[in-house]
């Protein structure tokens, strides 16, 4: 399977390298074309570390910094408070939860564990 993320080792300091070409005195297309980049990802690279005396340049996680469709922090709370005072199965947990007034799915209660990384506020 075909993924964009790549786990090569050398790849940090092809990166590295093909900035000391731009930086001594190639040009960002030759360097990109020598290489086999786009020579936007070049000046990208350039931009990032410019002059500074970088060993290599690491390859950055994909993963987003949020999901718009991720359950609201109070409904996560409240399944996680449920879940901690009754110690029962998630349809259970998920009845009380939906019973207090919060719109939840039984799929996503069976998601929300106890090692949810929420902090209860009693």
């Amino acid at each position: 399977m075909y993924m964009a993320y790549t786990k090569n080792p050398y790849l940090p300091r092809l990166r590295k390298k093909t900035v000391d070409l731009v930086l001594s005195g190639w040009s960002v297309r030759g360097a990109a074309r020598h290489i086999g980049v786009e020579p936007s990802t070049v000046s990208r690279w350039v931009k990032k570390i410019g002059w500074s005396n970088v060993r290599d340049i690491p390859t950055l996680s994909s993963r987003p910094l949020t999901n718009p469709n991720a359950l609201p922090k109070e409904t996560v709370q409240k399944i996680v408070e449920v879940r901690e005072d009754r110690g029962r199965c998630a349809e259970v947990v998920h009845r009380e939860v939906r019973n207090a007034g919060y719109s939840v799915s039984l799929s996503s209660v069976k998601r929300t564990g106890v090692n949810t990384n929420i902090t209860l506020t009693k």
